[in-house]
């Protein structure tokens, strides 16, 4: 009987071993398997994290649950800020293009903002002062004024210029054109800008244009026109000004001379057309009354058929612009603003 009992308290007490072994292995996986399933949300601290006594965990789970709460009860308040943010953002956004598209025709398109005006002033900030003069206009004036000041010889105030030969598009409105794009690209490099003419139609004679360079003592004075010619075969770009000898304003010929050098050299660089030359005239009525620098753009012949195509695209247009704003640019790169009246 003795031998009976002890043999059930071996096994008994062999039972509780074993179940407590199997007790002790099962804890270390479940161990495991919670750092496992922690691993992706924790993250790079998972390594701190376990190296932290058990009841950390527990206040990691209490952060956690109040980040929870936090960031359920301020889902609604940032996400109010967030759509009174953007609320007035939109109209914000909205009203940049508004403004971009209003000021850009202002500087690009001033015959359609201010059709027909003359003298229209652009204030800049480098301190100096172009005046452009797209050539020509609508209806010519045949009414006769001085070549020059003092001037016995007379012509007539001013003409509406030639046209193409191919279609008939009237150099005034090309000259326009070209001239709106100087204005914009001058602008941009902060001169004053002053057009003597806004719209096709105008009357104002070639002395009264000479007259707004004049009266503000301008940097200088360009006036932009298409050539002619009976030959079609004739092309290229030519610029006019008085000789040294020029009775009304000899003196500034040499400024003339370098202001249009300049001009030209760049025009020439950019288009590739065939220089036509820097010819001193004493012929015009709008150089001869001029007190500042000045010259006569003639972009290129009309009567010439790849030139007129040319003339009238607006890619070319913008070269030509630019040349004559680089022109500028050189010119006055080594002069100081005069002093505008």
């Amino acid at each position: 009987m003795k031998r009976i009992m002890h043999k059930i308290y071996v096994l008994f007490c062999a039972l509780a071993l074993i179940a407590a072994c199997s007790a002790c292995g099962s804890q270390e996986p479940s161990s495991t398997n919670s750092q496992l399933n922690t691993l992706p949300v924790i993250g790079p601290d998972i390594t701190m994290a376990s190296k932290e006594p058990s009841s950390e965990p527990n206040q990691t789970e209490a952060e956690t649950s109040k980040q929870t709460e936090q960031a359920g009860s301020s889902e609604a308040p940032v996400t109010e800020p967030v759509q009174t943010t953007e609320a007035p953002t939109e109209p914000a956004t909205t009203q940049e293009p508004e403004t971009t598209k209003a000021t850009e025709p202002t500087k690009e398109q001033t015959q359609e903002l201010v059709p027909n005006v003359t003298n229209f002033v652009t204030e800049g900030t480098n301190g100096y002062v172009i005046v452009i003069d797209p050539g020509h206009q609508e209806k010519g004036n045949s009414e006769k004024e001085p070549v020059g000041p003092g001037a016995s010889e007379t012509k007539a105030k001013v003409s509406s210029g030639t046209a193409s030969r191919f279609n008939g598009y009237p150099e005034y409105k090309v000259n326009m054109e070209v001239a709106l794009k100087l204005r914009t690209e001058l602008l941009k490099r902060g001169y004053t800008v002053i057009m003597t003419r806004t719209g096709h139609a105008v009357n104002i004679s070639n002395i009264e244009r000479a007259t707004i360079a004049n009266n503000v003592n301008a940097d200088a004075f360009v006036r932009i026109h298409c050539n002619g010619s009976e030959n079609a075969s004739v092309h290229g770009i030519g610029i006019y000004y008085q000789t040294p000898q020029n009775p009304y304003n000899a003196a500034l010929h040499d400024e003339a001379k370098a202001l249009n050098g300049c001009m030209l050299r760049h025009m020439l660089a950019l288009t590739g057309a065939r220089d036509d030359g820097l010819v001193e005239s004493d012929a015009y009525s709008g150089i001869n009354w001029c007190k500042v620098p000045a010259g006569l753009v003639e972009m290129g012949y009309m009567t010439n058929q790849e030139e007129d195509a040319k003339l009238q695209d607006g890619a070319y247009q913008n070269l030509l612009a630019q040349g004559m704003a680089d022109g500028i640019d050189e010119f006055l790169s080594t002069r100081t603003p005069r002093e505008h009246n």
